[in-house]
């Protein structure tokens, strides 16, 4: 496809940078999918991002060539306007609308999730900013965690994320967005957990334990109420999902962690093959699940 008549021609209309290492402006691009398009206005704002071999293989199937379908896929996001910079400019002007707030959730659902995690910090960040601060930095906490969520594999962004919901309820232990993030925290920040049980009776001692106003109190009473309950469906659900599968499946360890089979967790780790994202990860197991060990705790203790 280099060179070609028409990248050249293109070449005279944008800048065109190739990065194996870095995207611009910070914004995210997924490990796990290797070839991405970012296109930025005259600005240098953000306009549209799009998986390049999705979007070449579409215009090939209509007939295309490769240059002149990476051509299309550029003017295309060059038309994709307003850039994701304009749209946070027009959210703080409109002090943090719903209907603002929609159109950047719209624009990262068009670009394929790209830019959440800025997203995500610039929600957190602007908070003060809008009419409702609290319900502002909830939803950069949602939205940090669907980034989590669709991320490869990253033990540093479940840790951030943890952070993230951790500090919004010693904020605002009252708020309704409270309920909200117990699902992310359970399934999202808490997915690679070692001991999901334990961990989360931890978080609902320490919010039980808080000292506040009595309505704080009673709300976060409630809170550590409502993450129990959850927590007993999700270890069910594990329970149950291990036990139809086979032995070598693939996820198998991670439900043994995820139970607090201590014992089973380290036989596994040591059948192991441990790849770079999961190091982190089952160094954090080992440690877990040793120290399970010895404290020798029974199953009747554990329930």
């Amino acid at each position: 496809m280099l060179p070609s008549k028409e990248l050249r021609e293109l070449s005279k209309r944008v800048d065109i940078c190739l990065s194996k290492k870095t995207s611009p402006k910070g914004c995210d691009i997924r490990f796990r999918q290797f070839y991405w398009l970012m296109v930025f206005d005259d600005r240098g704002e953000l306009t549209g991002a799009y998986q390049l071999s999705k979007g070449l293989t579409a215009a090939r199937k209509r007939g295309m060539k490769l240059p002149a379908a990476l051509v299309s896929i550029v003017d295309a996001g060059l038309k994709a306007g307003p850039s994701l910079e304009e749209l946070e400019r027009r959210y703080l002007a409109d002090r943090g609308s719903q209907k603002t707030l929609n159109a950047l959730r719209s624009k990262i659902d068009a670009m394929d999730g790209v830019g959440q995690i800025r997203l995500a910090d610039f929600l957190v960040a602007t908070a003060s900013k809008t009419a409702d601060p609290a319900s502002a930095r909830a939803q950069g906490v949602l939205v940090e965690a669907a980034a989590c969520d669709h991320q490869v594999i990253n033990h540093a962004a479940y840790a951030r994320l943890r952070r993230s919901i951790e500090g919004f309820i010693a904020e605002y232990p009252g708020h309704s967005s409270c309920t909200q993030l117990l699902e992310p925290l359970t399934n999202v920040a808490m997915k690679y957990t070692f001991d999901l049980r334990s961990r989360c009776r931890d978080y609902a001692k320490a919010w039980s334990s808080v000292e506040s106003s009595e309505e704080a109190k009673a709300g976060l009473r409630k809170l550590s109420q409502r993450l129990l309950e959850r927590c007993d469906a999700e270890v069910a659900k594990a329970e149950k999902k291990l036990g139809r599968m086979k032995p070598k499946a693939y996820g198998v360890l991670r439900l043994k962690a995820r139970l607090g089979r201590a014992q089973e967790t380290l036989d596994g780790l040591d059948a192991a093959r441990t790849i770079g994202v999961m190091r982190p990860i089952h160094a954090e197991w080992r440690k877990d699940a040793t120290a399970g060990l010895g404290e020798q705790e029974t199953p009747e203790q554990r329930n």
